[in-house]
Order: structure tokens, then C-alpha cells, then sequence
């Protein structure tokens, strides 16, 4: 087991070895290559493929990069202390409260890009209470495989993306500036986002990768982690609070990039296990992968137009979405553990 999980983790990491400089090179002329890796190094101002490499494409990436491993990461977590296979950013309202207080700080109070990040990540924790809210309303303590808090999720988030349409209707002359962001948009642009926001999710990742002991403690059984000296609650409220305000520093960024977070961890809990201090590593690098193949498909796939990278995790994990509820609620073997 232990072998499988680090051939496991090296198959990752070689993956996203081979991802980035296909997502980085793909579409420049194979003459070009060698100058084009040269370029990372030392620039030539009055090249155009250079220009477009370190101003367009490098940029895409790392914003690809860190969109994808925070998702990622965010969603193994998730699903473990929820104990929910559909768990997610994008199924907890996490995603549509980061967009609906960026958005509304953007047009109601025409703030900053820096405070526009901090209403992201108010709306990251606000959407997540939310969904909290309205499931222990609908009566969650009776409901041990989680669905009420999924539900109650898919309505927090559909409340709050109609508010954040209402809102971009509301001011046609600001719409454009929020109209391709709000569906997840990977672009170079935003790197200055990036620059501002990154160290959140740097920390959150840390917190992450700090607490994957404990929580993998805790996965086990509650009163065992607590004989081993865990404090159950307080790293579950960490674990917790760092998955949200990730995500929410990345939605700050690009847009809310869905599904991510909801199939990643799918792929990696088979073979890296629910061992979070393996299955970690592995859901950040597969996430950052996932999400730079999703850009070079919005980027490549229907030139000479640019789909948004949102559009495609949408689609895929749409499907995906619908194998897992097959799979675990609406197969004979679910119904009868039910």
C-alpha cells in the first residue's frame, strides 16, 4: 500500500512535470521551442513569441496552477470531515459567496482589487455558513449520509449566483468587467490578483498539510483521535476554515473554477487512500494539472475563439457529478445501507 500511494505520488508529480510546459509551449512552432525555453531566462524585448509567452502564457499557468491545487485540496478535506462523497467548494455555496460579495463590493461600493479580496473571502465563509444553516434547519442530525447538506448547499449557491446576476444586470456599464470573471476565468489579466492573493492560499495549503495527521485521526473515528491527544473540534474548525478561505483567495483571482474540488479527490482517494498526509500532496499536484489541461482545452480546442476555463470544469464535472450520485445514492447497494 505504502509503495502504491508514493509511485502514486510520483505519477502526479510527473504528470504535472509534463502538463505545464505542454500548457506553456502548445501552439508555437517546434523551431521555436529551444529559444522560447531560453526566453523564461532572458528576454528579448522585440520578440512577439517571447512577449506572448511571458506575458500570456506563463501568467494563465500559475494562475491555472494555483486555481486547480487549492480546489483540489480543498475538496479532499472537505469531503472527508463531511463524510460526503459530493462535498465540494462549488457544492458548499463556498464558491458562489466568494463571487457574490466580490461582485457586490466591485458595483455597490466601487472597491479595489485588494477590496474586493477581502469580500471574497467573507463571502467564501459566509456561503459556507449558510449552507450550515440551512442544513441543521432542514434537521441534518437525522440525515448520517450528509444529503441535506448538499442540498441545502445547491440552494445557498443558487440564491447566491442569482443575487450576483441580479447585481451585474443592475449596472450595464460595469457588466463587462465581471460578466466573464463570474463564470471562471483563467487569464492573464488577473495576475495582478494573483500577486495580492497568493500567500493566502500558500498559508492555506500550509495549514492543510500541517493538520493531514490529525485529520486522518480523525477520519478514523472521532474518540480514537481524541485519545491520541487531537483536539477534534479545533483542528476541524482549521482544516475547515483554511479549505474555504483557499478557495475563496483563488475566486478572488479567477472566478469560481467548479468541479475541481468535487472530482479531483475521486481520482486520487483509490489510490492514494484516505491517508490524508499522502492523499494531500497528490490532490494538489492532480488538481494543478486537471486545471491546466481544462485551460489549454477553453484555450485551443475552438479557435480562434477562447471559451472560459470555468465552461469546461462546468461540463466535465457536470458528468462527473452525476456518476457519483448514481454511484452513491442512487445504486441498489446505497439504498440498502440507507
Amino acid at each position: 500500500m505504502m509503495e502504491r500511494r508514493g509511485l502514486f505520488l510520483s505519477l502526479s508529480g510527473l504528470l504535472l512535470a509534463l502538463v505545464l510546459p505542454l500548457h506553456l509551449f502548445f501552439g508555437f512552432s517546434p523551431a521555436s521551442l529551444p529559444g522560447l525555453a531560453l526566453s523564461l531566462v532572458h528576454f528579448e524585448v522585440n520578440s512577439y513569441e517571447d512577449a506572448v509567452l511571458l506575458f500570456q502564457r506563463l501568467p494563465r499557468s500559475v494562475i491555472a496552477v494555483y486555481a486547480g491545487s487549492i480546489a483540489a485540496a480543498s475538496g479532499f478535506v472537505l469531503q472527508s470531515l463531511v463524510r460526503n462523497p459530493l462535498a465540494s467548494p462549488a457544492t458548499l455555496g463556498v464558491n458562489s459567496g466568494a463571487a457574490l460579495f466580490l461582485v457586490a463590493a466591485a458595483l455597490l461600493l466601487d472597491a479595489d482589487a485588494a477590496v474586493q479580496g477581502l469580500a471574497a473571502l467573507a463571502g467564501a465563509i459566509t456561503g459556507f455558513l449558510a449552507c450550515l444553516a440551512v442544513a441543521r434547519f432542514a434537521g441534518r442530525r437525522n440525515d448520517p449520509r450528509g444529503l441535506s447538506l448538499i442540498l441545502s448547499g445547491a440552494l445557498v449557491s443558487m440564491l447566491f449566483t442569482g443575487m450576483t446576476n441580479a447585481l451585474l444586470l443592475s449596472d450595464p456599464a460595469r457588466r463587462a468587467d465581471f460578466l466573464s470573471w463570474v463564470t471562471g476565468n483563467i487569464n492573464h489579466v488577473y495576475i495582478d490578483r494573483l500577486a495580492m492573493f497568493w500567500w493566502i492560499g500558500a498559508a492555506a495549503v500550509l495549514v492543510l498539510l500541517l493538520l493531514a495527521r490529525p485529520l486522518t485521526l480523525i477520519l478514523f473515528g472521532e474518540d480514537k483521535a481524541a485519545s491520541a491527544g487531537v483536539n477534534v473540534p479545533l483542528v476541524s474548525r482549521a482544516a475547515i476554515t483554511a479549505a474555504v478561505l483557499g478557495t475563496g483567495s483563488a475566486v478572488a483571482v479567477c472566478g469560481p473554477i467548479g468541479f475541481v474540488g468535487l472530482v479531483i479527490p475521486h481520482i486520487v482517494r483509490p489510490f492514494a487512500g484516505n491517508n490524508l498526509v499522502h492523499a494531500l500532496p497528490a490532490s494538489l499536484l492532480c488538481g494543478a494539472s486537471a486545471c491546466l489541461l481544462a485551460d489549454l482545452l477553453a484555450r485551443e480546442a475552438f479557435q480562434p475563439f477562447v471559451i472560459n476555463t470555468g465552461l469546461v470544469t462546468d461540463l466535465v464535472g457536470g458528468i462527473v457529478f452525476i456518476v457519483i450520485v448514481k454511484r452513491f445514492y442512487l445504486s441498489a447497494g446505497s439504498r440498502e445501507a440507507a
